[in-house]
């Protein structure tokens, strides 16, 4: 009888479970796999004079547009290396036309010389996403930039 009880309910419970499964799908939807899809942004440059020099030890700080509020998007500080290139990469979940808010400032004093605080956007589009694997992973951008700094 326990056997017969147990085969019984384990039929009913696969039964049941099976139909909410179907009929919680929309045949006309499209099918989804587990995961998030993806994207990796970047942004790279070099910061100069007005001579084309490279400056170093220029203070860069990324702020972030059109990202969702939960994202833990790293929105510290770095610095210029000493060829004046800076570089910052980003992995987006849910790709979007992202906008990178660029902060450039020269906060050493003259010890490379004293330059104005420039502020530029740089805009990334889903469009310019390449080679991804037409799954989860939607592909790469990378934005080149030059900034050039005036003397104060």
């Amino acid at each position: 009888m326990k056997i017969r009880y147990k085969k019984v309910s384990a039929w009913l419970i696969t039964t049941c479970l099976s139909a909410l499964g179907f009929t919680s799908c929309n045949p006309f939807e499209v099918q989804l796999e587990y995961g998030t899809p993806n994207a990796n942004y970047s942004v790279k440059g070099v910061v100069t004079d007005e001579a084309n020099r490279p400056i170093p030890g220029i203070q860069v700080t990324i702020g972030k547009q059109g990202l969702p509020h939960e994202s833990f998007y790293d929105v510290k500080t770095m610095f210029t290396a000493p060829n004046g290139m800076f570089t910052k990469s980003y992995v987006g979940e849910f790709p979007r036309d992202l906008t990178f808010e660029l902060t450039f400032e020269d906060i050493d004093g003259a010890a490379n010389g004293e330059f104005k605080t420039k502020s530029e956007s740089v805009v990334i589009k889903t469009t310019e996403l390449k080679d991804g694997d037409k799954r989860w992973f939607k592909g790469s951008a990378t934005k080149e930039i030059t900034i050039k700094l005036e003397s104060k």
